[in-house]
């Protein structure tokens, strides 16, 4: 499979009836794997491993593993979770990705938009467009309104990044179906098809991620380079207390639903997420001229009530907690448990979802 082959299906997918999706963050390998039954997407299995404890470091600790050590973690956990198809796909960083949208004006055939994609590019790239890939789509109008240009969402993708997922699917014989750019795959996991815009909020241990989606399109990302981990240590919580021989994501993930807030106020790093994601719907609103008014949650750091509730206080919007889980079949006797995990999830399964989607 070329790299190139690897990418184009950005914005779609072929339909099969089994498939695992992988999701390698900065501290945990998590994968799911689905099957179609009467085209119902089904759950077989799934698992998250910590990259930190398999690696035998801190507990929690943000690690930067080769990719001989990714490959080696993510035999163990598909062995573990007993996964019986080869049939993969793989999520890539909004952090390893550029996305920039551009206005182009109507006066450019359709058959020339790429061509001037390719131009543009250079001014927003800063490596020679040979060391990337580069997709693009024609993004329709918020308000379905006539206007004079196209608006185009551009994503490029460094050749070494793809390489990397290539090199691990090779080194574990997997068949890997399509990579994926993180945003998309959460999107698909925790949206219904809301018409209205949304704010999605992401919190990862390292990071947390903005996106606005309006009618199911990504119209706005955003990286803010605080994760769970320093709310955490604001809130008091020492690495100590946590046991080696333990899970840090269901360990952490434990603490966080049960942390009250700090008596003497708010997490400063809470605050500063806080308000870098009114700034990002002050200038979406102001851009697009369309309101905001339901946020969703998601990722492995956030999900707890104290939080939700602050946000949905300090935004004055609607603040719900993801289910990505609730679009996949299952037991009802493991409701409860897949959806209070689900968030942490949401983009390997949002990767399942696409390879089995006609």
């Amino acid at each position: 499979m070329s790299i190139l082959d690897s990418i184009t299906g950005i914005f779609g997918g072929n339909s099969i009836d089994k498939m695992v999706g992988v999701d390698i963050g900065s501290s945990s390998i998590k994968l799911i794997q689905l099957s179609k039954k009467k085209d119902i997407p089904v759950l077989d299995t799934f698992g998250e491993l910590s990259l930190s404890i398999y690696l035998k470091k801190e507990v929690g600790e943000i690690v930067d593993p080769t990719t001989d050590e990714l490959a080696d973690a993510l035999k163990n956990l598909i062995k573990e979770t007993q996964v019986d198809t080869k049939n993969t796909a793989f999520a890539i960083p909004l952090k390893n990705t550029l996305m920039f949208n551009l206005k182009l004006p109507k006066v450019i055939s359709k058959d020339k938009i790429g061509d001037t994609v390719m131009m543009e590019a250079r001014k927003y790239i800063p490596v020679p467009l040979s060391e990337v890939e580069i997709d693009w789509s024609i993004l329709p109008s918020i308000n379905q309104e006539e206007t004079e240009f196209y608006d185009v969402l551009v994503i490029s993708i460094h050749k070494n990044t793809l390489n990397k997922y290539v090199t691990i699917a090779e080194k574990l014989g997997l068949n890997v179906k399509f990579l994926e750019v993180e945003v998309f795959s959460t999107v698909r996991a925790i949206l219904h098809y809301e018409r209205d815009s949304v704010i999605i909020v992401d919190m990862g241990s390292s990071m947390t991620k903005i996106y606005i989606v309006n009618n199911s399109i990504i119209r706005k990302t955003h990286i803010i380079n605080i994760g769970s981990s320093k709310i955490l240590k604001q809130l008091g919580q020492q690495k100590s207390h946590l046991s080696k021989d333990s899970d840090i994501s269901n360990e952490t993930a434990t603490l966080l639903r049960e942390m009250k807030m700090r008596k003497d106020g708010v997490p400063v790093n809470l605050v500063r997420i806080t308000n870098e994601i009114k700034k990002t719907i002050f200038e979406f609103q102001r851009e697009n001229h369309a309101d905001i008014d339901t946020m969703l949650i998601t990722g492995g750091g956030i999900v707890f009530d104290q939080v939700r509730d602050y946000l949905e206080k300090e935004l004055s919007v609607q603040v719900q907690v993801s289910d990505p889980f609730s679009k996949v079949d299952n037991p009802a006797y493991l409701d409860a448990a897949l959806k209070k995990v689900g968030p942490e999830f949401a983009v390997a399964i949002g990767l399942a979802l696409r390879g089995l989607s006609s």
